[in-house]
């Protein structure tokens, strides 16, 4: 049957065009990945946390059977209102998160991040990880805002976002690549050859998180 190794549920917003082809190239064989989409929310948290949760409900009511985990692909700020998530998904995986889990488990302390976001945004994606501990070496972001936009980002774009800064880049452990709607599967494959060092991506973490979840073992990009 599809997915008899295990289903992946995965929650986006609307305007996320980048996540689902991520995670189907990643996906191991007899692994099947099952999507549905919510409205976007405008900036980081909903405007109306209740209706978020009902929507989010309803949302994931649709999953719910057919998925043995759930990713929420949500992007930036997903830890605003990750309590809100958790309510409503128990185990659910949200990409900060198994972006954290996994950088502690490579056993990283300097990072440089690389963001498809305006400087403001990115500023503030830095300051959240150096909360978490880490030793930020470094940071650039490609300016965009819409998600559509994000999505749209030419593989070679984040590749050389990342090489530009190789001085900086060359200090850290790893690299790290914000949001869900950038799609790098790619990119992270060609940076972890190229540089030789952890090369982890927002995507690459979750899909890493729901096989661990899973107990399935895969060889993902970039680590």
């Amino acid at each position: 049957m599809p997915g008899g190794r295990g289903r992946i549920g995965l929650i986006l917003p609307a305007n996320n065009a980048g996540m689902e082809y991520d995670l189907w190239k990643m996906a191991p064989e007899g692994v099947t990945v099952h999507s549905t989409r919510m409205r976007p929310t405008r900036g980081c948290e909903p405007e109306n946390v209740e209706e978020f949760e009902k929507e989010l409900k309803q949302t994931y009511s649709l999953l719910e059977e057919v998925s043995d985990v759930i990713i929420y692909g949500r992007t930036y700020g997903t830890h605003k209102h990750a309590h809100v998530i958790k309510k409503v998904i128990k185990d659910v995986i949200i990409p900060e998160e198994s972006a954290y889990e996994l950088l502690k488990k490579l056993n990283v302390k300097k990072l440089w991040i690389g963001t498809p976001y305006v400087k403001e945004r990115t500023l503030e994606e830095v300051e959240w990880w150096k909360e978490k501990g880490f030793e930020v070496v470094g940071y650039d972001g490609l300016g965009k805002i819409r998600g559509i936009d994000i999505s749209n980002t030419p593989i070679f774009t984040i590749y050389r976002l990342v090489k530009r800064h190789l001085d900086e880049v060359l200090k850290a452990d790893a690299v790290y690549i914000a949001c869900t709607a950038l799609s790098t599967f790619e990119a992270v494959q060609y940076l972890h050859e190229d540089l030789g060092m952890p090369i982890i991506s927002e995507n690459v973490a979750s899909m890493w998180g729901a096989l661990s979840k899973l107990k399935i073992k895969a060889n993902l990009p970039g680590f």
